[in-house]
């Protein structure tokens, strides 16, 4: 019988189960259950082709969804196309691949089955379910859960009636994931097999099972909270975990085939690493610098050597991680970050403000930075504002005063201490604040004050970047920022207790911060700020200043500066019974303070007289703006115009 002839026969034969439905009890029972099932759904059954089609945009999600049975299934499907071209003339057969929901994915074919298929309903995004499109070998399949064939005028749509397809289901871990079906047009001979699909589907299935086993090591060395590399007998990686990738910001990118000696810091204390791990030979624990980017991060390394069945060398495995028990000291030290920003400085003085401009500068850099001024001026602020500004602001900020400590412990305290270093030295020794400081910035207060002798400890880290502990014998590579302070004129050339070469390394950038008594236009401002945060901080209402205690305030000298003014007015905010600070709650310390008078003046003024003087001053200032004069004296106009009165000025 020719193409033609059985063309003509299957279709009058779908015709008459079509036309008589008593001829369909000649149908397999599955199949006429199925075509019961379809003209219930109110399937149409002369379509001519699918019009069940995703649109790009669905068939995008529905590729990205199974993206890994695709991958796992694509190397079964050729694989099967191609043995069915070699066992028999299949030029017409294409495997498909379908998702759960009955959703062809794929297909492949020889070119003579690509030529039928583009006359044929099958597309990529088409869909097979019963309820759409009745009875096929897909939809069969789905609905009994079992390897299916449906053949000729078996399927319920004509445009069907002339294909047979053999499709399995795909199934993971008891769950239907997918199905593989193959496909041509019909044919006595030579067509679909059920074996055929079954052993794809079951070779797709094993294919999941061995990456699932295969995946569980990588997936367990990538959730290793170490870096591990695996290095070639010649020094190239030849495997490498995601975080070794982060560690080397190359996160975008394989580590494989670059030599371990790019990545690692190749200055002279670090080289010899290098060399041992290309030997093989085993290390524990070995600290050193890592560059990642412009940083340099301190890690621990271990080796483990690789040997063949014959014992020779053939690699290391590298293990690479943070310094976490420095870390954990860090956390354990310091309860908080350093708060104070920029923002958070108070002062429009022109000296002043040009020191915050040096300031901010500095903290665009890594340079040292030396900041001097007297006692109270607020070098320890402008110290946290320059850390918070800079690249180290989420690093550690350690302060340490060098003129607090004991001479004989401030060695063990800035470069730590090894075990048995001396007596009561804690087991396992303890790291020092530069180790503890690393990658963030240390704060030398009172530098002026350190011991000679250290100072050229204290130089030569800062030379080296690198600590030696007390009692021990190996460097420790540290990154550091420092930022040192001093009240003391560290260049007098009379003054044989600083190292000339110290300061000059530690003044790479230097400001120095005017005294609050060359900063007059600041002192009001500076008083009312204190007084609001102090309250604030007390938790006391809202209080203000007495004319007469800004005045006082403007004539005194300040000698313990900013510092001093935020004592005098917390004392006074304690004493206060209603919401104004007044002279009486302050004169007792003022006048106590004998190396610094008020100016201008006898020591005990009368009340009267100083608040006179001080309406006359702001009147003269503000023009005899009445409206300005009582705004900056911090009263109403009506307080204001009764002391006019009081005072004769009007």
């Amino acid at each position: 019988m020719g193409m033609t002839e059985l063309r003509s026969e299957l279709r009058r034969k779908w015709e008459l189960l079509h036309e008589k439905p008593e001829l369909r009890e000649k149908l397999r029972p599955e199949v006429r259950k199925s075509w019961h099932r379809s003209y219930k759904y109110g399937i149409q059954p002369f379509l001519q082709t699918n019009p069940y089609i995703l649109t790009q945009n669905e068939l995008s999600l529905a590729l990205e969804k199974s993206q890994y049975l695709i991958h796992v299934a694509t190397p079964v499907m050729k694989g099967l196309i191609k043995y069915i071209l070699q066992i028999s003339a299949g030029n017409h057969i294409a495997v498909m691949l379908a998702d759960e929901n009955l959703t062809l994915l794929k297909f492949y074919g020889h070119q003579d089955a690509q030529k039928w298929i583009k006359h044929s309903p099958i597309r990529e995004g088409s869909l097979w379910s019963e309820h759409l499109v009745g009875t096929n070998g897909a939809s069969l399949m789905s609905v009994l859960n079992k390897p299916s064939l449906v053949s000729g005028y078996e399927n319920f749509c004509f445009f069907g009636h002339f294909s047979t397809c053999a499709c399995a289901p795909i199934i993971d871990e008891g769950k239907t994931i997918g199905n593989i079906a193959l496909m041509a047009p019909f044919t006595p001979v030579n067509g679909p097999t059920l074996g055929m699909v079954i052993s794809a589907a079951k070779l797709i299935e094993s294919r999941i099972q061995l990456e699932r086993a295969s995946m569980l090591p990588k997936a367990l060395i990538e959730s290793m909270p170490e870096g591990v590399l695996v290095v070639d007998g010649s020094g190239h990686i030849i495997f490498a975990n995601g975080h070794c990738q982060r560690f080397f910001q190359k996160e975008n990118q394989s580590l494989v085939g670059y030599k371990i000696s790019d990545l690692l810091q190749e200055d002279p204390d670090r080289r010899h690493l290098i060399n041992i791990i290309n030997s093989g030979k085993a290390i524990k624990e070995e600290p050193l610098l890592i560059r990642a980017g412009k940083e340099k991060i301190r890690y621990n390394i271990s080796c483990t050597p690789l040997s063949s069945f014959d014992s020779s060398q053939t690699g290391t495995v590298v293990y690479l991680w943070e310094n976490t028990k420095t870390h954990q000291l860090v956390v354990k030290t310091i309860s908080d970050r350093p708060k104070l920003t920029f923002d958070d400085i108070i002062g429009k003085n022109i000296g002043f403000t040009q020191c915050l401009y040096i300031a901010k500068s500095a903290a665009s850099s890594s340079s040292n930075v030396l900041i001097l001024g007297e006692s109270g001026t607020g070098k320890d602020i402008i110290a946290q504002a320059i850390h918070n500004a800079s690249s180290r602001r989420n690093k550690p900020f350690i302060a340490i005063n060098c003129a607090a400590l004991p001479r004989e412990l401030i060695a063990s305290e800035l470069f730590g201490y090894e075990e048995g270093a001396f007596t009561g030295a804690k087991k396992g020794g303890q790291a020092g604040k530069f180790e503890l400081a690393d990658q963030g910035t240390i704060f030398l207060d009172e530098i002026g004050d350190m011991p000679v002798d250290l100072q050229a400890t204290l130089l030569r880290v800062l030379e080296e970047k690198s600590v030696m502990r007390v009692g021990g014998t190996k460097t420790i590579p540290i990154n550091a920022r420092v930022i040192a302070a001093t009240n003391k004129q560290l260049d007098d050339n009379d003054n044989n207790q600083f190292r000339r070469d110290l300061y000059y390394r530690l003044g790479v950038i230097k400001m120095t911060i005017p005294p609050l008594r060359e900063r007059p236009e600041d002192i009001i401002l500076l008083a009312k700020h204190f007084l609001e945060t102090t309250c604030q901080r007390l938790e006391k209402p809202p209080m203000s200043l007495a004319p007469e205690v800004i005045d006082a305030f403007m004539r005194y000298d300040w000698p313990g500066n900013a510092r001093e003014m935020q004592n005098v007015l917390e004392g006074a905010i304690h004493l206060a019974q209603d919401d104004r600070i007044t002279y009486d709650l302050i004169k007792g310390y003022l006048i106590s303070n004998k190396e610094s008078i008020l100016k201008n003046n006898d020591a005990n003024p009368t009340v009267s007289s100083m608040e006179k003087q001080m309406i006359l001053a702001y009147l003269e200032k503000y023009k005899y703006n009445k409206g300005k004069t009582a705004k900056a004296l911090g009263i109403s106009r009506r307080t204001l115009y009764r002391r006019l009165k009081e005072y004769n000025l009007l």
